[in-house]
């Protein structure tokens, strides 16, 4: 597969290739990835990713993986629950304002812990109660674990479209659902 990330310069066509690896991922027909040391060199001088990626740290949740996407593609941040802190808001305004990538997308997922913790009212260390505090108050509407995971996602998102680097830049903001057992990530 070529190298598509340089021909992406709308979010229309990011968000479309995104949908393509995750179709590929699905239906376990992934790309071969370049990583040879030729590569590798190649991304030494410098990235073009064609999005941003907001999403859990969660070790089954890997975006490269279930976007079926290459080395230098997109550029991902991750953390527990796929909150926007100071650090996430600055990682993201680094690549809207200086890698000019086009789209940002806030990923949630199914079973996700640091939701659920959130959902729960028990009582966690020190850095960790820090993300349950961040998440806990936008989702005290939700009825369950799994509707609080998309009421996080949509938060996020909201939070994301307020910053001021991502409206100077018009970088468009979508939320999105990962499903664990089916691998779908669903828009």
């Amino acid at each position: 597969m070529a190298d598509t990330s340089k021909l992406v310069h709308t979010w229309q066509t990011a968000l479309q290739h995104l949908k393509d690896g995750n179709k590929r991922y699905v239906e376990s027909m992934t790309i071969t990835r370049n990583i040879s040391l030729e590569q590798r060199e190649k991304l030494e001088s410098g990235q073009e990713p064609f999005a941003i990626i907001v999403t859990c740290s969660d070790s089954r949740v890997s975006p490269e993986i279930y976007f079926d996407q290459q080395l230098g593609h997109i550029f991902v941040i991750r953390n527990a629950g796929n909150i926007a802190d100071s650090t996430t808001l600055g990682s993201i305004e680094f690549a809207a304002e200086y890698l000019k990538s086009p789209l940002i997308v806030v990923v949630g997922h199914s079973s996700c812990g640091a939701v659920a913790g959130a959902f729960g009212e028990d009582k966690y260390s020190e850095n960790l109660q820090t993300i349950i505090d961040t998440i806990r108050p936008n989702i005290k509407s939700a009825k369950s674990a799994d509707e609080a995971i998309h009421v996080n996602i949509a938060h996020v998102v909201s939070l994301i479209k307020e910053n001021k680097i991502v409206q100077k830049m018009a970088t468009t903001v979508v939320g999105a659902y990962y499903n664990i057992k089916s691998g779908e990530v669903l828009f």
